[in-house]
Formats: structure tokens, sequence, C-alpha cells
């Protein structure tokens, strides 16, 4: 086989792999969560130790995906798999759970499922009582087109319905037709990413 061919040949392969790994990339990249995270700057959260989830309920699920759509079954579901995950990572950053209330802050959940063409009151699913303004979250009509898959806010506020000091929001595809245990995983990767940008506990120096 002449030595020009193998070259080609080569040459060839090296850019398949190439385009194959570029491919694989940009598949990661369009999958990835949607990540934005909001802080109250007058309060440095990395100062307390402890945490709850809220007394009354620790958070709540909304399916907006059809007028059969029913959220009860989904939170049954995967509340627990999500309350799991938030409080590894939340002892990952540090912080020790309280054994009874008051803590130094309470931590809440939301998820919705939603599609883009469904149109809700956004104050009737998330709070509005933050210092500082989200726009989104303002209780006026809007498009759900902010969150046309999935959406998994946490709230870190202060006790006794104290004001929002942290909110992470991660947006990411709900694919529909993956097994249990890959919508699992998915879930679990999402809020480990999601709490990772939670501020980790301050360590006293000497």
């Amino acid at each position: 086989m002449p030595a020009a061919y193998l070259t080609y040949s080569m040459a060839m392969a090296q850019r398949a792999i190439a385009a194959l790994v570029l491919v694989i990339s940009v598949v990661v990249v369009l999958e990835a969560a949607k990540i934005k995270v909001q802080k109250d700057p007058k309060i440095d959260v990395a100062t307390f130790k402890t945490w709850i989830w809220h007394p009354t309920a620790p958070g709540d699920v909304k399916v907006w995906i059809s007028a059969d759509s029913k959220s009860e079954p989904v939170k049954k579901q995967y509340e627990p798999i999500l309350m799991q995950a938030v409080e590894e990572q939340i002892a990952a950053r540090g912080y020790t759970p309280a054994s009874a209330p008051p803590a130094d802050f309470v931590l809440t959940y939301r998820l919705l499922i939603a599609m883009n063409d469904s149109s809700q009151y956004m104050g009737q699913f998330l709070p509005t009582n933050a210092n500082w303004g989200i726009p989104p979250f303002s209780p006026q009509t809007q498009s759900f087109s902010y969150y046309p898959q999935g959406t998994l806010i946490i709230d870190a506020e202060m006790p006794n319905s104290g004001p929002i000091i942290w909110r992470g929001i991660a947006e990411a595809k709900v694919e529909l037709e993956n097994s249990d245990e890959k919508r699992t995983a998915r879930l679990r990767a999402v809020i480990k990413e999601l709490m990772g940008k939670f501020p980790k506990k301050a360590v006293k120096k000497g």
C-alpha cells in the first residue's frame, strides 16, 4: 500500500476523531444546566454554622405540562432524592443541620416543570420577599419561556420568615424519555453543580 495513501488515511482518521470529540463536547455544553446565583451582599452566609429545612414544608413541586399534569406523584418520587442531595452538598460546604429551630438559616426548594407556552403568575409560585429585586419573579403575568423545561430554585433565608439571603437557580432540559435512574442521576448532578455555588463556611484560624 502506497505510503501517501497511508498518510492520507491516518490524517482522515485523526480528523474524524477530532470531529467526534468536538461533537461530544458540544453535546455536553448543550446539556449542561444553566446556573444563576443571587445573594444579599449585606449578609455573609459563610459566617453561619447551622441550617434547617423550612419547618412548614421543605419545598414544593409544580408540573405544568398539560391539563392532565399532576404535581403530587412527581413530588412524592423526587422530593426525598432532592432533599438528600441538597443535604449532602450543604454538608460538603461545611454547614451542620440543626436538631431543632432556630437555625442560622432556613432552606426551601422549588421545582418547576413547564412547557414553553404555559403562562401563570410567577408570584403564585415564587416568593418575592428578597431585598434585592429579581425581575422574572415579580408578581405579574410572565411567559414561562424563562423556564422552558425544568427549573430548580433553592432559597436560603433568615429564620422566622426573614429575607432571602441566597438564591440558586438551575435550568435544565427534562428528558422525559430517560429512565428513572438517569433522571435521578441528572437531578443529583444538577444539585451538586448548583450547591457548589453556595458559600463555604468560614474556617476560624488558629
